[in-house]
């Protein structure tokens, strides 16, 4: 779980502002955090929230017109992004095309945005770009022969990485091949003596299920991508 603490104004002199305190908005991995509120100023959330109220804190949250709000800091917060891209996807000109929720209202020279606005915001963009992605990894399929063996360049090729990183793929890999389990990569089917190095194949239904049952974007393995020197194809 991951605690946010939100700062709170000290008095609620205005009827956009809260009491005294801190809120911890708690989120769990890979989700947002949940609206969070406690204390004198009445902020209300999601069911099933906690809701604590500690010394300091760094986020900025109000209530406007009944609405728990932040502003691009406490966006960038609550949703797990950079502030970079929040002020990318939140900017006037890119409102159109992202669906970026209008503010609230503008306080202090900010622009005040509902967090129920911003969760509504995560699942039509974020979450939908990413379902999106995974569903083109979830998609490959490798036309010929199930059982013919395809080289590494061939494998790399399919995976659109460069002779680098597939290098040091094949390096990190190396270790749970030798203990004839999969690693970095899936263990090749075939190991023959070359004249720069081991010269590996792959069955093409192997790597197939490999790359459809892999994380991450159609263009990685699933894993980090680090470059290294140009080296065997592997």
């Amino acid at each position: 779980m991951m605690r946010i603490d939100v700062l709170l104004p000290e008095t609620a002199e205005a009827p956009g502002d809260t009491a005294a305190g801190t809120v911890t908005l708690t989120r769990g991995r890979g989700r947002p955090a949940a609206a969070s509120g406690s204390g004198n100023g009445g902020l209300t959330g999601n069911a099933g929230v906690r809701r604590d109220v500690n010394p300091g804190g760094r986020v900025e949250l109000r209530v406007i017109n009944g609405r728990p709000c932040t502003n691009r800091r406490g966006a960038a917060e609550y949703l797990n992004r950079s502030l970079h891209t929040i002020n990318l996807v939140a900017s006037p000109k890119q409102r159109p095309t992202t669906g970026w929720r209008e503010p609230v209202d503008v306080q202090d020279g900010q622009e005040w945005y509902a967090l129920d606005d911003l969760d509504a915001f995560n699942l039509a963009y974020f979450q939908a770009k990413r379902t999106a992605r995974m569903a083109r990894v979830h998609q490959v399929s490798l036309e010929g022969d199930p059982n013919e063996l395809i080289t590494a360049k061939e494998f790399r090729t399919i995976i659109r990485v460069s002779a680098g990183a597939w290098s040091k793929y094949v390096e990190k890999s190396v270790p749970a091949w030798e203990e004839d389990r999969d690693g970095y990569l899936i263990k090749p089917d075939l190991e023959e003596p070359g004249r720069r190095g081991v010269i590996r194949s792959w069955k093409r239904h192997r790597v197939e299920v490999w790359i459809n049952k892999r994380t991450g974007s159609a263009s990685s393995t699933g894993r980090p991508k680090q470059e290294a020197q140009p080296g065997a194809e592997g």
